[in-house]
């Protein structure tokens, strides 16, 4: 076995033995699997909905879908964090394994998570999709829909990494999942007060949270209900809504998430474990 592969099934095996794991998953999968029943429901109660592919990929990318990353950023910490306090990650480190090595396994969990909350998002929804009454089309997933889909990528990765750098710097799950936390709350705050001066209003746009909400919009990829959410606002008077363009936002997106990991590994690499 290749020393790559020896890492990842060492990493899976821990989370596999980690209770904090399937808790979350667990509390995950419950609103996700009700929201997707009741969307079948509700198309078996009302002849004129049907819930079908590829026009309910906006639905199913919807709540609780979208909550996606708050838990994979939750359970990045909830894996990562503790080895520091059991002493773990200093044992893996006096049984040989390099610092360089067992960085690249917490990379190997974030991108196993990524996938896992991704294909759980896409599989629950989509399969619910197509096994409902209301017809799917021969194509069930469109240009668009690769659009969203990345883009919800992309916020999964954002927190993922936005996490692996927290559990590196502060070495405990409680004070990292605070500052995950309440780092939203604060952001928000942060915006509202850039937002009341002209010449900062632009600097709100790329802050992180913000970057990841404004990806997963659905108005941000689907040309059609961007034209519809203008021409309500048109109907009250309000002026067209303006989205910063994809390209712009994802590469934010990456670079945050560079940095992110870069610190990470810098915390890593200069501190003893």
């Amino acid at each position: 076995m290749s020393a790559a592969a020896a890492i990842f099934w060492n990493e899976v095996l821990k989370a596999r033995k980690r209770r904090a794991f399937w808790v979350v998953l667990v509390l995950f999968l419950v609103p996700l699997v009700g929201e997707t029943v009741d969307n079948v429901l509700w198309e078996l109660d009302d002849p004129t909905r049907s819930f079908s592919l590829p026009d309910d990929w906006i639905g199913i990318f919807a709540y609780p879908t979208n909550a996606g990353p708050y838990f994979v950023g939750v359970l990045m910490i909830l894996l990562f964090a503790p080895e520091f306090r059991w002493r773990t990650a200093r044992q893996n480190i006096i049984d040989g394994l390099s610092k360089d090595r067992f960085f690249a396994g917490k990379l190997m969990v974030l991108g196993v998570l990524v996938a896992l909350f991704f294909a759980l998002s896409v599989g629950v929804g989509g399969s619910a999709a197509l096994l409902s009454p209301g017809d799917s089309g021969p194509t069930l997933v469109r240009g668009v829909d690769l659009s969203l889909f990345g883009a919800h990528a992309l916020g999964l990765t954002l927190f993922g990494s936005a996490a692996l750098m927290l559990a590196a710097t502060l070495r405990a799950s409680g004070p990292a999942m605070g500052i995950l936390v309440v780092y939203t709350a604060l952001e928000g705050f942060t915006a509202y007060l850039l937002n009341r001066f002209e010449s900062l209003e632009s600097i709100s746009d790329f802050l992180p949270h913000r970057v990841f909400r404004t990806l997963i919009l659905p108005g941000r990829h689907y040309p059609e209900v961007l034209a519809e959410i203008n021409a309500e606002r048109a109907a009250i008077g309000r002026p067209p809504v303006e989205y910063l363009d994809l390209g712009v936002l994802v590469a934010a997106a990456l670079s945050y998430i560079a940095a992110f990991l870069a610190i990470a590994y810098l915390a890593m690499r200069k501190r003893d474990l």
